[in-house]
C-alpha cells in the first residue's frame, strides 16, 4: 500500500502518461452539450472542437459544471484501499465550485475513512500550472514522503507557479463572468492579442496583465516576463493549447531555445476550459528550481 495518494481533476489536463507514471487519480470535470450531460473525459476532443464555432454561431454552446459530490465519494473510498492518505489538488476556487464540494465530501465521508486523512488543495491556477502542483505532489508521494510532507510540497508550489495565457478574443471569459477587470479590453474594437494571468499572485482570479498589438510582441512581452522571476533557473514547463498544436510546438522550440528546462510537455486543453476560453488559446505555465 502507498502511503500518499495523489488526485487531481480534468482541469489540470495533465499529461496522461505522467498521470499513470505516477499512479495520479482524475476525477472528470463535466459538460453539457445540447442537453446532455457528459463527464469531461467521455467527451471526444476532436469531434468537440470541430463543432465548437458552429455552437457559437447559433448561439448555442454548451455548459459546464464542477466535478459532482458522488464521484468524490467514490474516489475517496478508492483510494483508500491502496494508500493511508489522500491529497486532491483542484483548480481555482475563482473558476467554480469543484474546491468546495471536495471539502464537503471530506467531511462527508470523516466518520467512514476515519483512518485515512483527506487535505484538499486549491491550486488557485488550472490546466499546466495546476498540473505542475500535481506532478511535484506525486512524485513526492512516489519518493516516500509523508502525507505532512507531500502537502508542504503541494503548498509551496502553489506559490511557486506562473500560469499566463495568450488570448486573441475575450469573447468567450467575459460571456462565462470570469474576467471582469479585463472588460474594457474585450469591448475594444482595435485587434490585440492580450496577456492574463492566474496564480496564486492575482489570488486564483484571471487578471490582465498586457495588451499587445501582434502575437510576436505578446511572445517577447511573455519571455520578458519569465527572465524577470526566473532569475536564470531550471525550469519546469507545461505549456496548453486550444487546438493549435502547431503554434504550441514552435512555442516549445523557442522556449527550450531561450530556457534552461528541466522538462517541458504540450498538451491540449478539453472541452470544459476550451468552452470558457474558446479555440486558439496558447497557456505557458512555469516554476523555477532552486
Amino acid at each position: 500500500m502507498s502511503r500518499v495518494a495523489v488526485m487531481t481533476d480534468t482541469a489540470s489536463y495533465i499529461p496522461q502518461e505522467l498521470a499513470d507514471e505516477y499512479n495520479i487519480k482524475i476525477v472528470p470535470m463535466h459538460i453539457m452539450i445540447q442537453g446532455k450531460d457528459y463527464a469531461e473525459d467521455e467527451v471526444n476532443l476532436a469531434n468537440y472542437c470541430n463543432n465548437f464555432p458552429r455552437w457559437k454561431r447559433e448561439d448555442k454552446l454548451p455548459t459546464t459544471s464542477g466535478v459532482p459530490l458522488g464521484t468524490f465519494l467514490e474516489a475517496y473510498r478508492e483510494l483508500s484501499k491502496r494508500a493511508t492518505a489522500i491529497v486532491y489538488i483542484s483548480h481555482s476556487h475563482k473558476l467554480g465550485m469543484t474546491v468546495s464540494t471536495a471539502e464537503q465530501a471530506k467531511l462527508q465521508i470523516k466518520g467512514e475513512l476515519s483512518q485515512t486523512p483527506i487535505e484538499v488543495i486549491d491550486s488557485l491556477t488550472a490546466c499546466g500550472s495546476q498540473s505542475l502542483i500535481v506532478l511535484e505532489a506525486a512524485r513526492a508521494a512516489e519518493s516516500g514522503k509523508s502525507f505532512s510532507e507531500v502537502v508542504d510540497v503541494a503548498n509551496n508550489l502553489v506559490r511557486e507557479v506562473n500560469h499566463i495565457g495568450f488570448y486573441d478574443s475575450l469573447y468567450y471569459l467575459v460571456k462565462g463572468g470570469r474576467i471582469q477587470k479585463a472588460k474594457p479590453w474585450a469591448a475594444s474594437k482595435i485587434s490585440n492579442t492580450s496577456l492574463l494571468e492566474m496564480d496564486a499572485s492575482t489570488k486564483g482570479e484571471i487578471r490582465p496583465m498586457e495588451r499587445c498589438k501582434t502575437k510576436g510582441q505578446a511572445l517577447e512581452a511573455l519571455f520578458n516576463i519569465v527572465r524577470k522571476r526566473s532569475g536564470g533557473k531550471k525550469l519546469h514547463v507545461i505549456i496548453n493549447h486550444g487546438d493549435i498544436p502547431v503554434e504550441a510546438e514552435e512555442l516549445k522550440a523557442k522556449i527550450l531555445s531561450q530556457f534552461s528546462c528541466a522538462e517541458v510537455y504540450v498538451t491540449q486543453i478539453g472541452p470544459v476550459v476550451t468552452t470558457h476560453v474558446g479555440l486558439g488559446v496558447r497557456m505557458l505555465s512555469w516554476w523555477g528550481e532552486g
